[in-house]
């Protein structure tokens, strides 16, 4: 053990030299995905939503490609350049394969992240204290120059560019710079006039083009714009910067033809087109963006996570685990929903939300796509998808609206005032925010006083005068706002958007009679009323002619959608529900199912009720067998073996209160205590030569006494604010850990199920270090509030098997008594502690009667009077339990600030043992009470003994008990436990009784036998 202690001392010494040297600097990667702003705490979307890397090319198309290599090797490359040279350079961020790389952007310091798997090659703008400089799909940002190379670039085999084809504008994108060609190829619309067929261009940002590589990166180092072949007329591809905020005008049948017209007969996105239209009139998401998302996110709806999860979005599949963090939904339907409402309504378009960066699919420098994906490409791969779909559809959304763009350079960071009228007077309802090339739907493209009309991103109150944060339901008609003509430039002309007379919404007026249902049943309406809302401001009553589903209701449902439909639109509410499986038993289980146990004894067995649908767990308890009368099991499932109990076996039978059919039974073996037979004295006059005592290490020598055994060790453990504690034969160095479980948790929930409707006091996972032999048992004692005392409480403790691998519920009843309760334990898992004031316990089952008599711990043995502990120094008073029993206490007491000497807390000859590692004279801080000292030992200077714990020794009896009880007490505060109550058992000390009686009888022996030899 010491030489352990020494060990481990060694290696936490140099672990620590390790974190504290000079010099060190860490590389490992930060956790990849979304980064986290300070308010937001949150990694809610994957930056690569397929499990693999893929590529699309330019009629949406989407396959799997390598995700290895990637990392420039030729002669020539210039890695980690630290300054800007005449050759021109790229940078590679295909340096991690498939991963995430972290960056900062250059002139607002706001996070970023990209996966050079996606988009390998940047503009390089140069290297300074160790950061490069670069443009990639918009953005101006810093990167650690560690976490790229810096490419001549003649040595690089591709790099992104665009061309003209039949008219389209392409993007080539390499994902590889170490091989030729493109893997990805993206639509970008109708090529403008002034990009012609045949020329290779290169931009990093998609608004302007260069034909020169080492022109456009003059123009990006010098922060203009002035050399490119479009210097004063901007390019934006249309659906890769239309905001969310608007209408497709494709209806919900139109838009299942174009997408079942994509998909085979198992993709998940088929016959999806009535709930992305009625969730686009509900919450305001355009529809069709919707799909092209939808299709880029689960490859058409072929993904795992899209099949297995009904997701079809990828949400919450962080980098690390996809498949399996990715959350699930009920069905497909309610996963659209729950997109438009929750995710872009009430999050991505919400301009207070953290993730808002603009409401339209954009690329790394605004828009959605800065938070939602690594992929640099994801919105622009969105938007090629819907140049597919609407290409199908006859081109009929196509340049629709008119879009108007804030800071078209991207080096340029301004926030603008959103209004709610035309001019500075009016209320700013929220900022644009600085990220460059802001996207606004302009609905009227002429100017009110200076002002644009916009379609708001923000969901409006009813009059317009402010964010309405409660909810994500949005009026298109109404919800306008405006913004300054200074700030905006319109860059592409479409229609105006007139303001008409539409459904805007539909509610509940009336719920329906019957809410809480049992799964299989079907949704039933009768009583239910439902108003439709139009955008004059009129309401009707359309309850005869909502649709609802018809079909079988399934377990954990929480809502059935109401829809009503007129002309080309639908509107819909949600009607909460609950469904609860249908309630089964199906097993009763008793741990453990043999045991031995003397007379005399007791024991609480577990119980396991297994079923569906949420059954009691309460069962009936019953022995059968008995012949004693005091053989009993009580209705919390303890045995009490009768002294005078003469039958061999004995069964134990639980039967459920839910189901009396299943039952479980139990088998005890009750074993009879041996009878030692007196030893016959000799008969006198006999001359036989006596016996020689075998002295203790083996010696021939019969001078030498015989040493008597020394007693068992009893330890008690307490936990850091001492109000929980372990007392039994446990190993020097054992710890206890007691842990908390929040209110708020599933386990909380699941643990006081038993105890539901009763006042609970706390629930703890307990654990010791030193793990208990088999049927070894313990004193766990822990501390409550006095304002229980002389309150009856349960506690139960959830005990698992590891041999059936299942956990039973053990049940106890005790009472507090001066702020303590204590019970008798064979292992540690985690506790529940309640006041029994929510259930009748008073009347056992079938007639019985209760076994824990008034005033007194259930289990106590130990009969009234007992002579007191032999080893209680004169004058102190033992501490009783109210029926007078003389049981020594062993349990410290609740923190206090009393100066008593200790005495009724702590059992004779106890002693401070410091944890492991402290310093020799070390008392502030035990962590371990240990009685080692022998009782008939005599006292003071002559009968001290040194103990000691790993490289510390220190006076058995440098503490007096009063010094013991304040230790124990003194981390009252710290890391608290509130609430803390232990299991309730059997406090009598007969096992250790019994132990010092065996002693004392095989030492007068001895001595019979040394006088008979003499």
């Amino acid at each position: 053990m010491r030489k352990t202690r020494k060990f481990l001392m060694l290696s936490l010494f140099v672990c620590l030299s390790m974190i504290f040297m000079p010099g060190t600097e860490s590389y490992a990667e930060e956790t990849p995905g979304e980064q986290a702003s300070a308010e937001s705490g949150l990694t809610d979307e994957n930056p690569q939503r397929l499990e693999e890397v893929t590529a699309m090319d330019e009629d949406g198309n989407i396959y799997e490609v390598g995700d290895e290599g990637g990392e420039v090797s030729e002669s020539g490359i210039a890695r980690f350049s630290m300054a800007r040279t005449a050759v021109v350079k790229v940078v590679n961020f295909r340096t991690k394969g498939n991963a995430v790389t972290t960056y900062k952007e250059f002139g607002t310091g706001t996070d970023g992240y990209t996966n050079g798997a996606y988009g390998a090659d940047a503009a390089y703008l140069g290297t300074s204290g160790g950061k490069v400089r670069f443009m990639l799909s918009g953005v101006v940002g810093e990167v650690s120059a560690s976490e790229v190379q810096v490419v001549d670039f003649a040595n690089a085999k591709s790099f992104s560019c665009y061309q003209v084809s039949g008219g389209r504008l392409l993007h080539y994108i390499t994902q590889d710079m170490t091989t030729p060609g493109y893997a990805t190829s993206l639509d970008n619309g109708a090529a403008p006039s002034y990009l012609q067929s045949g020329v290779t261009y290169y931009s990093y940002d998609g608004h302007y083009f260069y034909t020169s590589y080492g022109t456009m990166l003059g123009d990006y180092q010098n922060n203009t714009r002035s050399n490119s072949v479009n210097p004063g007329s901007p390019y934006y591809n249309y659906y890769q910067y239309l905001p969310f905020r608007s209408r497709t005008s494709y209806s919900a049948a139109d838009l299942n033809n174009l997408i079942n017209g994509r998909t085979s007969s198992t993709s998940k996105l088929r016959n999806t087109g009535d709930y992305l239209v009625n969730s686009q009139n509900t919450y305001g998401v355009n529809a069709l963006i919707m799909t092209a998302i939808a299709a880029n996110e689960s490859g058409w709806g072929t993904s795992s996570i899209c099949k297995n999860k009904n997701n079809l979005f990828g949400l919450n599949a962080v980098d690390s685990s996809p498949g399996t963090s990715a959350s699930t939904y009920a069905s497909v339907e309610e996963c659209i929903r729950q997109y438009a409402d929750g995710w872009m309504s009430r999050g991505y378009l919400k301009p207070s939300d953290w993730r808002y960066k603009g409401g339209f699919l954009g690329n790394k420098a605004s828009g959605v796509n800065v938070s939602y994906a690594s992929d640099p490409y994801w919105g622009e791969k969105a938007a090629n998808i819907l140049w597919t779909l609407d290409a199908n559809g006859g081109g009929r959304d196509a340049n629709a609206y008119t879009i108007g763009i804030k800071d078209s350079i991207s080096t340029q960071h301004t926030s603008v005032n959103v209004r709610s009228g035309s001019s500075t007077a009016y209320t700013s309802l929220y900022k644009t925010g600085l990220h460059s090339s802001y996207a606004v739907l302009i609905q009227n493209p002429t100017a009110e006083n200076g002002f644009y009309r916009i379609q708001s991103d923000a969901v409006l109150n009813g009059d317009r005068s402010g964010v309405n944060a409660g909810t994500g339901q949005y009026d298109f008609d109404s919800m306008y706002a405006y913004i300054s003509a200074n700030y905006v430039s319109a860059v592409n002309q479409g229609g105006t958007v007139e303001v008409k007379k539409e459904l805007q919404s539909i509610y509940i007026s009336q719920a329906p009679a019957k809410t809480a249902y049992t799964a299989g049943e079907i949704f039933d309406p009768t009583g239910m009323g439902v108003v439709a809302k139009w955008s004059d401001g009129t309401e009707t009553d359309v309850t005869q002619e909502v649709t609802y589903p018809t079909e079988a209701l399934q377990a954990g449902q929480g809502s059935v959608a109401i829809t009503y439909a007129y002309e080309d639109m639908t509107a819909s509410a949600e009607q909460n529900i609950t469904v609860a499986e249908s309630v089964a038993v199906t097993e009763v289980k008793i741990d453990p199912s043999q045991v031995e146990l003397k007379v005399g004894e007791s024991l609480n067995f577990g119980v396991l009720v297994i079923g569906t649908g949420n059954p009691s767990k309460d069962v009936t308890w019953s022995v059968e067998g008995a012949l004693s009368a005091d053989t009993q099991v009580d209705q919390y499932g303890k045995l009490q073996i009768g002294t005078d109990e003469t039958v061999e076996t004995l069964k134990v039978k639980a039967v459920s209160v839910q189901d009396v059919t299943k039952s479980a039974e139990a088998v005890v073996t009750v074993v009879k205590e041996e009878v030692v037979e007196p030893e016959q004295p000799e008969t006198p006059g006999e001359a036989e030569t006596p016996d020689v005592p075998e002295t203790p290490d083996g010696s021939d020598n019969p001078n030498e006494s015989d040493t008597p055994d020394t007693p068992e060790t009893e330890t008690i453990v307490t936990s850091e604010d001492s109000k929980v504690w372990v007392t039994g034969t446990l190993l020097d160095g054992a710890q206890l850990k007691v842990a908390g479980i929040a209110d708020t948790t599933e386990e909380y929930a699941q643990y006081t199920e038993a105890v539901k409707g009763q006042t609970i006091l706390g629930v703890y996972d307990i654990s010791l270090t030193e793990k208990l032999e088999k049927d070894q048992k313990v004193e766990l004692g822990l501390q409550v509030d006095e304002q229980y005392n002389g309150r009856e409480i349960v506690v139960l403790h959830y005990s698992y098997n590891e041999v059936d691998g299942n956990t039973y519920v053990e049940r106890y009843l005790t009472k507090a008594e001066e702020g303590k309760i204590a019970i008798e334990v064979t292992g540690f898992s985690p506790y529940v502690v309640a006041l029994n004031d929510g259930a009748d316990y008073s009347n056992p089952p079938n007639g019985g009667e209760n076994t824990a008599p008034d005033n007194t711990i259930p289990g106590n043995t130990t009969p009234d009077n007992t002579t007191p502990d032999s080893n209680t120094p004169s004058g102190e008073n033992d501490d009783t339990s109210s029926d007078n029993t003389a049981t020594p206490d062993t349990t410290p007491p609740a923190a206090d600030n009393t100066n008593d000497n200790g005495a009724d807390d702590l059992p004779a000859n106890t002693v401070i043992v410091p944890p492991a590692g402290e310093g020799t004279g070390n008392t502030d801080s035990p962590d371990v009470i240990t009685d080692t000292k022998d009782p008939s030992s005599p006292s003071g200077p002559s009968g001290q003994e040194q103990v000691t714990t790993g490289t510390d020794t220190k006076d058995k009896n440098a503490a007096s008990a009063s010094e013991v009880k304040d230790t124990i007490q003194k981390n009252t505060g710290k890391n608290k436990v509130q609430n803390v109550v232990p299991k309730t058992g059997d406090e009598s000390r007969t096992g250790i009784w019994t132990i010092l009686l065996a002693v004392s009888m095989l030492g007068v022996i001895y001595s019979l036998k040394k006088r008979k030899a003499a």
